[in-house]
């Protein structure tokens, strides 16, 4: 599993428990300070209601959760998932916050007998007698208690009180808050009956959009101005922010690549001492050993220049591609069923401005000059219309048969090596094409291969000139200075707070600059996607109702659908009524159209045929006693009718067997949803302050 799905699924996140070790650790054993003194000189970071939290105690506890997410995993964590790391700490922190707070609120208290007791006794807390198990997983007491009483561990014993002090005032809090959630006798009954009932139903399914006519649903537009004037909350326009910005990617500088070619030459340098190349590559190597054979148009070009162009026991290198640098081995070659061609061309396009005589003339003048002996690279980069590889000399690689279109690849193999022919045309154009190469040879090669990667040194020259381009914004123009530096300026157009910003993707820092600043502020280095950014707040769009126009369709679309499904559903009320005392089979006498389908052995989660897993549908089959039929049940897409022929009975004894179990699971599922709503309202009330965007870039 790779390190960063690791670590997301194991971020610790505070649920019903209200404890959480993890969090509590960090905080009493890395040193938070409830008390909000220490610190009080340094800068502030964010603020919890009165409590603020200082950058020197979150950056404290953020180095040591990294630290801790390196030695559980390994390996190192990127710059993406970092920001993930300080969003789950710092939700984490404000929560502890808002549960100490409300713990001094209530007046909870814990005893030191109380936390003596529970550390000495017979019940010592589950996760420290995990730490002192023998070899078949029994509790080891001696061994606890020995190291209880070493005077050695003396700090770390007091740390351990305060941590369970923490812990036991949150379970009080978590009895006061839990002790009126109840799981009655209905509840246990139905879920029961919902995970291990089962039914076949017959059903018919009337589409609104199908039995009520467009004249039907006609809306007019004064009942379009009439819902507009009672509904403006649902018309509402959330502040948006529109934003230009530059951006300062993270590309290999040139001392990189040297980095990596030094790196290769170090290898080289093993190979003449007498290293084994297979060795270096299975030690060494990013890429590892592919025992396969590779065709012409299978490798980047840079990789097929050299691997099709030498024999088995050649090494080639370093050689830069795309993923970085390589000392690549041939190890074996032979000949393969498939004809490739490498070849170069030149395109010249038909277009309504250009006379097609003209074109052909200009195709003749340029063969007959490369037949002989012009450039043909500086001629397709001078000439060819082909943006792909016409600044690469019209060099198209290495190709087989079904690759280009037919009047090109028929004249294309049919030229010899070195020949040039043309003009062609195709759908495209006219192509002069010159044949370079002919194989039918696959190659065997292994890889010696280390990624070009941005230094931290580099990382910071990128920053520093992010920097140096902020200052002088903030001092001069920004379009100016972007201008004067040669850098292409974007903007994002119109977002709003919770949604995704255009161009940039999903970010925390831009988005908080964007909306706790005004109109014309330029931002500090703001780390984006790949790189970095300098933002300015181009325009500042305020909440407000949507105009009417601008939502007339909407309301319109809304009105109509619901139009018709107040009058399928009077249908199906009609139906209703007249199939009463009879079956549902008896509909097609009222309605011949009206198809009835059946669904066998449904319970609680099935997806039903044509429906799906429509939880009213569900709800209503399990609300009705065999034989009976439903009345109109409003689905999310259709109206039902529905009929339950078979249902199982109800195991009383099964039941009774479960109950226990359901109630438990019932009860834990309850407390979990009512502890996140509480904890939600905490949040909602609290003011809480986040800055920070001023201390991460």
């Amino acid at each position: 599993m790779p390190l960063m799905t690791k670590m997301r699924d194991n971020m610790p996140a505070i649920l019903i428990g209200l404890v959480v070790a993890f969090v509590i650790m960090i905080i009493f054993e890395w040193g938070m300070d409830f008390g909000g003194m220490r610190g009080a000189q340094q800068n502030v970071l964010g603020k919890v209601n009165d409590r603020e939290i200082t950058y020197q105690e979150f950056s404290d506890i953020l180095r040591n959760v990294t630290e801790m997410q390196r030695q559980q995993f390994g390996g190192e964590i990127d710059e993406q998932f970092m920001g993930f790391i300080r969003e789950q700490v710092w939700d984490n922190l404000v929560n502890e916050l808002l549960l100490e707070e409300e713990i001094r609120r209530r007046g909870i208290r814990v005893t030191d007998d109380e936390i003596v007791d529970w550390v000495f006794g017979d019940n010592p807390p589950e996760f420290l007698r995990q730490q002192f198990t023998d070899e078949e997983g029994n509790f080891d007491r001696a061994a606890y208690d020995m190291a209880l009483s070493d005077p050695r561990n003396r700090a770390q014993v007091m740390q351990l009180e305060e941590m369970l002090r923490q812990q036991r005032k949150q379970e009080r809090l978590q009895s006061l808050l839990m002790s009126s959630i109840r799981v009655t006798e209905g509840e246990i009954r139905q879920h029961f009956k919902e995970q291990n009932v089962r039914m076949d139903v017959q059903y018919v399914t009337l589409d609104p959009n199908r039995i009520v006519s467009p004249e039907e649903a006609a809306v007019t537009d004064e009942e379009i101005q009439r819902y507009y004037n009672a509904n403006p909350h649902k018309f509402k326009s959330p502040p948006q922010r529109n934003l230009a910005y530059v951006t300062f990617p993270f590309v290999p500088s040139a001392g990189d690549t040297n980095d990596a070619v030094r790196e290769i030459e170090y290898y080289q340098q093993r190979l003449e001492e007498g290293d084994d190349f297979l060795e270096l590559v299975e030690n060494y190597s990013h890429t590892p050993f592919a025992d396969a054979f590779f065709k012409p148009g299978e490798l980047s070009p840079e990789k097929e220049r050299v691997v099709f162009g030498n024999e088995p026991g050649d090494m080639i290198g370093p050689v830069i591609d795309d993923d970085g640098a390589h000392l690549i081995k041939i190890i074996d070659t032979r000949a393969g069923r498939e004809e490739f061609i490498r070849a170069q061309h030149i395109l010249l396009r038909f277009d309504e401005e250009s006379d097609s005589a003209e074109v052909w003339q200009k195709a003749d003048e340029l063969l007959e000059q490369l037949q002989d002996g012009a450039d043909f690279a500086e001629f397709a980069r001078e000439y060819s219309a082909d943006p792909g590889s016409g600044q690469l000399g019209g060099d198209l690689g290495w190709f087989g048969r079904g690759r280009m279109v037919p009047p090109f690849e028929q004249s294309a193999f049919g030229a010899r090596v070195g020949e040039i022919v043309g003009p062609v045309e195709s759908q495209f154009g006219l192509h002069i094409i010159k044949v370079n190469d002919r194989t039918n040879r696959e190659v065997k090669f292994a890889t010696i291969h280390q990624p070009i990667e941005v230094s931290p040194f580099t990382r910071n020259e990128i920053f520093d000139a992010a920097s140096d381009f902020s200052y002088v914004a903030n001092q001069r123009d920004f379009y100016e200075e972007a201008d004067y530096f040669g850098i292409e300026i974007q903007e994002t157009g119109f977002f709003s707070e919770n949604g995704v910003i255009p161009g940039v993707g999903q970010s925390e820092s831009v988005m908080r600059f964007a909306f706790n600043n005004r109109r014309g502020r330029i931002s500090d280095v703001l780390e984006v996607s790949n790189g970095y950014g300098v933002f300015k707040i181009v325009n500042v769009q305020r909440e407000g109702v949507k105009p009417l126009d601008e939502v007339r369709s909407q309301i319109r679309a809304d009105l109509e659908r619901e139009k018709r499904r107040e009058k399928a559903h009077e249908r199906a009320q009609e139906m209703y009524n007249q199939l009463q005392g009879r079956s549902l089979a008896d509909i097609t006498e009222i309605d011949p159209a009206l198809e009835i389908r059946t669904a066998s052995d449904i319970g609680i989660n099935s997806n039903v045929p044509g429906v799906g897993r429509d939880a009213k549908f569900i709800g209503a089959a399990f609300g009705i006693n065999p034989g009976e039929i439903s009345k109109p049940v409003e689905g999310s897409r259709n109206i039902y009718l529905i009929e339950v022929t078979r249902r199982t009975e109800f195991d009383e004894e099964r039941y009774a067997e479960q109950y226990d179990n359901i109630k438990d699971e019932l009860l834990e599922t309850k407390r979990q949803q009512f502890f996140m709503q509480w904890l939600e309202g905490l949040r909602e009330e609290a003011t809480i302050v986040d800055n920070r965007y001023m201390f991460y870039r």
